[in-house]
């Protein structure tokens, strides 16, 4: 079979649809089939590769990569001894980087739609119009984030006759906690895009039942027998030197969250508040908080605690995969924050939960997605962060739990990995490929 993968994040990024995406194809080639992707450029790497069997297509201008790294208005990949500290003072080239994205967000995005990819689409478009007319697909997979990506699906259905997967990460027209365009100008035509994507696609895939009950809700004329649930994926990682231990110093109690931060729906400030207060308890000498990924716009819930900055509490930023999963796999704890929406699971909980490691997990629904998923696991301590203000013994249920925490059933590990293993996921994608129906894959 001829898979055409137009994902706007790829290999080598370092993003959750890259890593998902990358795994799949790379799988899909060793089951026999032939994977082209059309990714976005990058200044890395070449226009055209081969990577893991898949057939790598960049498209786009490097200039919007360029300027962000010249800016260093990307996370940087720092040392595992290393932390950014938030407080420390602002260089001219940060300075002029804050500037520009302030200008950014005030011009250019809002009137820029249907989101910051908006102009990759016309690379993207030609390049898949290419690919289409001299490999055949047999089906197109459009990946979002970003949304542009089932724009170039649609044009690719309206033109040619394949069978086109809408693959959806995240929500567009409905996603009104981090709206990825001006709501006020576009609300209207977000709805009609996407309902028209939705429309034309042969099948969609969402995470959860929650995302897919959403789209039924908001689009009651939608075919309920094309959307389906292809949940979390969770990737096996190699480690490289897994004898020396990642952490230098020993008899600490660690508390590491790997993921990436949004005021409005993935708040740290809550854990902040409790983990100063935890510094005036017996456990503070021992205790350490690393954060792992991008800040966002919650820098600035770290600037109260800058005398704790590097010392207790480490920003490490973007760092390598391995890296990331060596820190979670000698962590005390990991730690989660659920969405602020019922129907969105963080990508990041089902490889805590394959990990083995027991999960501080912050919620800010009663209905929280996080905590419904986790509700098998015994090695979770559920906490609503309303109750750590108001509820000593919630407090003291965390302090125990971080000082006395739990091991976790290597059956649960088991069970998990039958649903979200690589080869459980890749399958589902194949039977929408196909309809539900089996096809012999094409050796190539």
């Amino acid at each position: 079979m001829k898979i055409l993968i137009v994902c706007y994040s790829y290999f080598p990024e370092l993003s959750p649809r890259a890593f998902r995406w990358a795994a799949i194809a790379e799988e899909l080639v060793c089951l026999g089939h032939q994977v082209q992707v059309i990714c976005a450029s990058s200044t890395s790497r070449a226009e055209r590769e081969c990577v893991g069997g898949v057939e790598i297509h960049r498209a786009g201008s490097n200039a919007r990569e360029l300027v962000k790294r010249w800016l260093r208005l990307e996370a940087t990949v720092a040392p595992a001894s290393t932390a950014i500290k938030v407080g420390a003072s602002v260089s001219v080239r940060n300075r002029v980087g804050q500037l520009m994205k302030s200008a950014y967000r005030h011009t250019v995005r809002k009137l820029l739609w249907p989101d910051f990819a908006a102009f990759w689409y016309f690379s993207a478009l030609k390049s898949a119009h290419a690919l289409i007319q001299d490999s055949r697909p047999d089906v197109v997979v459009t990946v979002s984030l970003p949304y542009t990506g089932h724009l170039v699906g649609l044009a690719l259905k309206r033109h040619h006759a394949i069978r086109w997967l809408v693959d959806i990460g995240d929500p567009f027209s409905f996603m009104t906690e981090t709206p990825v365009n001006n709501t006020t100008l576009f609300r209207g035509l977000n709805a009609r895009s996407e309902s028209l994507v939705l429309e034309m696609a042969d099948a969609v895939a969402v995470t959860t039942e929650g995302t897919r009950q959403e789209y039924l809700k908001c689009f009651p004329t939608m075919d309920q027998s094309k959307i389906a649930v292809v949940p979390p994926l969770f990737v096996a990682t190699s480690m490289k030197d897994g004898s020396v231990p990642y952490f230098k110093l020993p008899n600490k109690i660690r508390l590491v969250f790997a993921g990436t931060l949004y005021r409005t729906i993935r708040n740290p400030a809550a854990l902040l508040e409790l983990f100063g207060h935890l510094m005036s308890t017996p456990l503070g000498a021992k205790l350490e908080l690393h954060f792992y990924g991008v800040l966002n716009d919650c820098k600035p819930c770290f600037d109260p605690y800058g005398d704790l900055l590097g010392s207790k509490i480490f920003i490490h930023g973007l760092v390598p995969r391995a890296e990331a999963v060596r820190a979670m796999q000698e962590a005390t704890v990991l730690v989660n924050f659920g969405n602020s929406t019922a129907y969105q699971l963080p990508s990041k909980v089902v490889e805590y939960a394959m990990l083995g490691k027991p999960v501080l997990n912050f919620t800010k629904l009663d209905l929280d997605s996080s905590r419904n998923f986790f509700s098998d696991l015994s090695g979770v301590c559920n906490i609503a962060e309303r109750e750590l203000v108001s509820d000593s013994a919630a407090l003291g249920r965390v302090m125990n739990f971080i000082e006395n925490p739990p091991a976790i059933a290597l059956t649960y590990v088991e069970q998990m990995a039958r649903t979200h293993g690589l080869q459980a996921i890749t399958q589902s994608y194949l039977a929408l490929f196909h309809d539900g129906k089996h096809l012999a894959p094409r050796h190539v």
